[in-house]
């Protein structure tokens, strides 16, 4: 009796007790277009437009990071040139991963039944805001 009555608590406290998911435990792409709120057809749109949105965003804070070498004091011209020309390739780079990763990995992570939307697309509405984030946090 006592083992049924622990084990009772323990379920209970392991899966009962289990809070829903708050906004800031959502990924960026499920707070832009939340799967429980809409049908598939309008989350289809919304995903494909965070996706361009999303794209957007990160092009304008590569820009502003370019634009960010180009005030900072005490290097050189040739510095500067160099410090873009390594940003704009490892930016490059970061696209290849992140096209490889979303196109590739995250369909079979997500699974077959896909009730999120598309996971490719969630998943570049994911990276880019935390490499928005990134670019932002390191280039003010």
């Amino acid at each position: 009796m006592r083992f049924l009555f622990t084990a009772a608590a323990l379920s209970f406290s392991v899966f009962g007790a289990i809070a829903p998911a708050r906004a800031d435990d959502m990924r960026p792409s499920q707070i832009a277009c939340d799967p429980n709120k809409m049908g598939g057809r309008e989350l289809a749109d919304c995903l494909r437009a965070g996706a361009e949105r999303a794209d957007k965003d990160l092009a304008a804070a590569v820009e502003a990071a370019i634009k960010s070498i180009e005030s900072r004091q005490g290097l050189l011209s040739s510095q500067k040139g160099r410090w873009r020309h390594l940003l704009s390739d490892a930016q490059a780079q970061w696209l290849a991963w992140r096209d490889s990763e979303c196109q590739d990995v995250a369909p079979f992570e997500a699974g077959m039944a896909a009730k999120g939307g598309d996971p490719r697309l969630s998943c570049i509405i994911d990276y880019d805001a935390q490499r928005v984030a990134s670019l932002k946090a390191r280039y003010p």
